[in-house]
């Protein structure tokens, strides 16, 4: 039919005359009817041919999606993520997987913020594909990618350490400060460094959220360790006044990148976990930058 006749319909498959003939014959006799009439005009296609062919161009066209769609199976280009992400990152992780969905259209997403125990929870019984959170505590349930932040120090506009180019635990002596809560890595770190150097840690307010601590700043209500990628989105508002230097000694932001390890992965998602690491290995480097 592609063709419109025997001899190119030949030229085109790379057979004889006699071979393609003998195989419509064979198709023919298999389906019980006529697909050609053989006229002095030359070859003319019956309207059972016409019906059967339209048919078999949808099974051909069927049969070529689903190559296109095992193609995009096998190098991870087409499916459902099931991501679960920790508050402190749930700002920028959408901008990411945003560019991820771009290069990869057939991509479907469903994106939650929970804290960081239930993401862990979740990922490790297979009901999200993967996570993001801080320092993971299920290490054997999970396959675990770590990075580190250094924090930042957050200052009021007003404040009178302004003109320093980096800020020291002993600056903070009995400072008011903004922290996350005595149980978290950062508090704890803080509160280590505050006992070592003989400082005293006066802190006028908890929170559970980075974004929150930096709010407070900017209202002047004191000083807070704020994590890089916080401090960078939080910088984009008209509104924010909040002044940030270098803190040392280092205080460090652990977080990472979690998959199951006793659930089966998607190739969709270890090409996100691939995409998603060099999002954040560039981050890192910029911050660090």
């Amino acid at each position: 039919m592609r063709g419109g006749s025997i001899s190119k319909a030949a030229r085109r498959l790379g057979l004889t005359q006699p071979a393609v003939s003998a195989a419509i014959a064979n198709l023919e006799s298999d389906m019980g009817f006529l697909l050609f009439k053989r006229n002095h005009y030359g070859t003319e296609m019956t309207l059972e041919a016409k019906s059967f062919s339209e048919g078999a161009e949808r099974v051909i066209t069927a049969l070529n999606n689903l190559e296109e769609l095992a193609e995009d199976l096998k190098h991870g280009r087409v499916g459902k993520l099931q991501i679960g992400c920790m508050p402190g990152l749930s700002t920028i992780t959408p901008t990411i997987a945003a560019r991820f969905m771009r290069d990869n259209p057939e991509v479907r997403l469903s994106l939650q913020t929970f804290p960081s125990r239930k993401v862990e929870e979740w990922v490790a019984a297979g009901h999200f594909d993967l996570g993001i959170v801080e320092r993971p505590q299920s290490k054997n349930e999970l396959e675990i990618f770590p990075y580190k932040f250094e924090m930042l120090c957050a200052l009021p506009a007003d404040s009178a350490l302004a003109a320093k180019d980096e800020i020291t635990i002993g600056d903070l002596d009995g400072k008011p400060m903004i922290t996350l809560g005595d149980g978290h890595q950062t508090t704890m770190q803080l509160r280590s460094l505050a006992n070592r150097h003989d400082c005293r840690l006066n802190v006028v307010a908890e929170t559970q959220l980075f974004p929150s601590a930096m709010a407070l700043v900017n209202e002047g209500v004191g000083y807070a360790l704020i994590d890089p990628v916080t401090a960078m989105e939080y910088g984009k508002r008209s509104d924010s006044q909040v002044l940030l230097r270098p803190f040392r000694p280092l205080v460090e932001f652990e977080v990472a990148i979690i998959l199951p390890k006793f659930h089966l992965v998607s190739r969709l998602c270890r090409h996100f976990q691939v995409a998603l690491k060099e999002e954040f290995d560039q981050l890192v480097q910029s911050l660090a930058e």
